[in-house]
């Protein structure tokens, strides 16, 4: 290699200290996160262990299964006849094969393995692929990108893998490119954005003279067109970020593809179930290979103690290029229907006192979602806006988010028809948070809107909470008697229709 390895110190020991104990290790995880470097520094600094060495096998280039065995044949350097198994040479041998790019070919080079492993007892193998090799006894290790961000000190950035990972290829572009604490800020939200992928960071410092940190960091949403041109040395593949992510993808079948672009409409983690509402029932069996293939993250517990997948964001975006228009739009309204029913039964939670701290948790992890899918509605969907937003209220209101819960309130009050119940209910909501805002008159102008709109008609439980609220912002404001009237009147109508719970606000 022309280039330093950076940093990827504990993964080193690791896969060192696996294959001391195990005889075939597969490094796994998605195009461009440093598979192949690893394992070559893994070899180098084992090399030593093994009396015939270590040799290498590349397999990328490799289209045909059925030719596999020979061409690890001749990368030891064997030349064997026609029909001549591999392994009766191996017999006896001390050596370790680091087998490349196996995940076109992984049931060749499956068999292979277990051929080896079986015949050869002092014969190690080091494989890499985007999934394992599915071999009895295979210690499968993922690879994760590289950090990102150095236990959250702006003024510690130096210590970022990704960021020395950043700076030291953008110096063999400019000689003179340095980071300081300012410029390191930068860089750091560079490489965040590129999920710590190495070949990502990479490509992106080759970028760094021509474009300046600051914009190529905004450039960044046209990531797939931007970092191209890498090591000209390089497999085709590994000379842009675009072609790394589609040779995984043109690996899958055409129902696992599906998956994975309907999926990609989801801004943060998920659940096995949303991917099933927005990708269809049969979608979890992809889901689950899609993380075999590394093109998803192992699920890890969210807030509300569901195991939840994500995509990183390179990922992600390539995904979300691939969505054809009718496609984008199915997935994201299935994606809306399914923040809508979370949001619905967990504000039926944070009305219990039993299950509100569940509910509040749930909501927690599905935080991105239900905002994404309330954007969307805004703009096509009123009434499924309005909807979301008053279910998601009391949570806003619980958790203290008064400014992110007014603005959204606001922007579906502009597209909701004036004076029907979606929109009395979200000036209402509108309401009780410039009251916890303790803005009085804002609250009360909401409020008197939506009694107004509701004029004299039957009781109904949320005119009584509009009443109660707005006897609340009168007395705060001083003017006691028509806050007293507004009061009472609630509290009748709450008995009137035994509204437990608007009889209590009427009551306070």
């Amino acid at each position: 290699m022309l280039t330093s390895f950076v940093g990827r110190a504990g993964e080193l020991a690791e896969v060192a200290g696996l294959l001391g104990d195990v005889r075939l290790v597969t490094l796994t995880g998605p195009g461009g996160v440093g598979k192949t470097r690893l394992a070559g520094e893994v070899a180098r600094r084992v090399a030593s262990r093994f009396a015939d060495g270590v040799w290498l096998a590349e397999l990328a280039g490799v289209g045909d299964p059925a030719l596999v065995p020979s061409v690890v044949a001749g990368a030891l350097g064997l030349h064997l006849a026609a029909g001549v198994p591999l392994t009766p040479a191996l017999a006896g041998r001390q050596l370790l094969l680091v087998l490349d790019n196996c995940e076109h070919l992984a049931e060749a080079a499956g068999d292979l393995c277990l051929a080896l492993l079986v015949a050869a007892d002092d014969v190690r193998v080091l494989a890499t692929s985007r999934e394992p090799l599915g071999v009895h006894g295979e210690a499968r290790y993922r690879l994760p990108p590289l950090a990102a961000s150095a236990s959250g000190d702006p003024a510690g950035f130096a210590s970022s893998d990704a960021l020395t990972l950043f700076a030291d290829r953008a110096r063999r572009a400019d000689p003179h490119f340095t980071l300081d604490a300012e410029s390191g800020l930068v860089a750091g939200q560079i490489v965040a954005r590129l999920d710590g992928m190495p070949l990502a960071i990479e490509l992106a410092a080759a970028r760094v003279e021509a474009l300046g940190l600051r914009q190529l960091l905004d450039r960044l949403d046209d990531r797939f067109r931007l970092l191209v041109g890498g090591d000209r040395q390089a497999e085709a593949r590994h000379r842009s970020l675009a072609a790394a992510v589609d040779w995984s993808y043109q690996l899958l079948s055409e129902p696992e593809r599906r998956v994975l672009r309907a999926v990609s409409v989801f801004p943060g983690p998920f659940t096995l179930e949303a991917a099933e509402a927005v990708a269809g029932p049969d979608a979890s069996l992809a889901v689950l290979h899609l993380v075999d293939c590394s093109l998803l993250t192992a699920p890890q517990e969210g807030p509300d103690g569901r195991p939840r997948y994500l995509m990183l964001e390179t990922l992600r975006a390539f995904g979300a290029e691939r969505l054809a228009a009718g496609e984008r739009e199915s997935a994201v309204a299935a994606m809306a229907r399914y923040a809508v029913a979370v949001a619905d039964q967990a504000a039926a939670g944070l009305a219990s006192s039993t299950d509100e701290r569940a509910a509040m948790r749930w909501l927690d992890a599905e935080d991105a979602t239900v905002h994404q899918a309330l954007a969307w509605a805004v703009d096509c969907d009123a009434g499924l806006a309005a909807r979301i937003a008053a279910a998601l209220a009391p949570w806003w209101v619980l958790r203290g988010r008064r400014a992110v819960g007014y603005q959204m309130l606001t922007a579906v009050a502009s597209v909701t028809a004036e004076g029907g119940p979606d929109w009395c209910a979200v000036q209402f909501w509108l309401g009780v948070v410039a009251v916890v805002a303790s803005d009085m008159t804002a609250s009360l102008g909401h409020l008197t809107a939506a009694r107004d709109a509701m004029g004299q008609g039957a009781p109904a439980p949320l005119l009584i909470r509009v009443l109660a609220w707005r006897s609340l912002c009168l007395a705060q404001l001083g003017q006691l008697p028509e806050a007293a009237a507004e009061g009472r009147r609630a509290l009748s109508m709450a008995r009137d229709l035994g509204d437990r719970e608007g009889e209590a606000y009427a009551l306070l």
